[in-house]
């Protein structure tokens, strides 16, 4: 059995595994790739001393892990991960005693109360992707927001108040009141107007 499979092997200390750095529920679920560092593997101990068979099962563990809660890590349990790979137990268990096996590189982790399997530069590249969905969202949300302020300084310009609707200070502080009073729904005319009242705002149309 090969050093990595025999030490996932031994009992476990959990207090003396690393914290995976991804809380459970954040997935991965609508992206279909994730960066391969080619040159990292064409230098890496797997690459240049696994059997290709070895080398094969181990890409598609990167890849499964893809898929797994969290993103980037495997279950600790041999009957898991050969449910996975579509094998029998027997048939993974084969794996682990090649050298390297496939999951060179793979060592345990705690997520909250379980313990799982991760790898550092499968990690690397999860918390990379996360990041940058983060990064997509906020740029999302901020397109939102913009738009959904310059209607409301054409509303309040429609109500009669161009001055008003020329400040942005009060045009924010009014959008702001609005999601305070009604938030996620639409502002409406009434809602606006209303707002604009308990800002100290008169003689607005009705």
């Amino acid at each position: 059995m090969s050093g990595t499979a025999a030490s996932l092997l031994r009992p476990i200390e959990v207090g003396d595994l690393p914290v995976y750095p991804i809380a459970r529920g954040e997935r991965l679920e609508s992206h279909s790739f994730f960066l391969f560092h080619f040159d990292r593997w064409l230098n890496s101990d797997l690459y240049l001393l696994g059997d290709w068979d070895v080398k094969g099962v181990a890409t598609a563990l990167w890849c499964l892990a893809q898929n797994q809660d969290p993103v980037g890590t495997l279950p600790d349990s041999p009957r898991l991960i050969a449910a996975l790979l579509r094998m029998s137990t027997d048939q993974w268990e084969g794996y682990t005693r090649r050298e390297p096996s496939p999951l060179h590189g793979w060592y345990h982790c705690t997520v909250g109360d379980e313990v799982r399997l991760m790898h550092k530069v499968v990690t690397e590249v999860a918390v990379a992707a996360l990041s940058q969905r983060l990064k997509g969202q906020d740029r999302r949300d901020a397109d939102r927001e913009r738009n959904a302020i310059k209607r409301l300084r054409m509303r309040v310009e429609a109500l009669g108040h161009s001055r008003l609707a020329a400040q942005d200070m009060f045009i924010v502080q009014l959008y702001r009141l609005l999601q305070e009073r009604y938030p996620g729904g639409n502002s409406t005319d009434n809602r606006v107007i209303e707002c604009m009242e308990e800002m100290g705002v008169r003689d607005l149309k009705h």
